[in-house]
């Protein structure tokens, strides 16, 4: 391999392994909700410019990378509706409470 398909293949693989981090950021924060604020603070992935065509030999990686990051848009929007439904919910709990005051809230606190 010449110097410059070296420095081709040492920059696409680089940026892939930017997005991979970015992809185990966001696996993370749908497993621990609590990484939210984190998950905020982060750098977000910016693509690289000018590295050129991806090379063969990361065409695979590059494939799995696209597959799990479309996995991970489903769950975000699952996780989104899930998170929109349960805000309907307490806004309802809210406006239905006597007074304008918050209805009481049975908690479990055995677990």
């Amino acid at each position: 391999m010449s110097a410059p398909e070296a420095e081709w293949t040492e920059a696409w693989t680089a940026a892939l392994e930017a997005m991979e981090l970015e992809a185990d950021l966001v696996e993370r924060m749908l497993r621990h909700r609590d990484m939210l604020q984190q998950a905020a603070d982060g750098a977000l992935f910016a693509p690289p410019e000018g590295i050129g065509p991806l090379p063969m030999e990361l065409t695979e990686r590059a494939r799995r990378l696209v597959q799990r990051q479309l996995d991970l848009s489903r769950e975000l929007s699952i996780a989104i509706a899930g998170n929109r439904q349960q805000a309907r919910l307490v806004s309802r709990l809210q406006r239905e409470g006597p007074g304008g005051q918050m209805p009481p809230v049975y908690i479990d606190n055995r677990a």
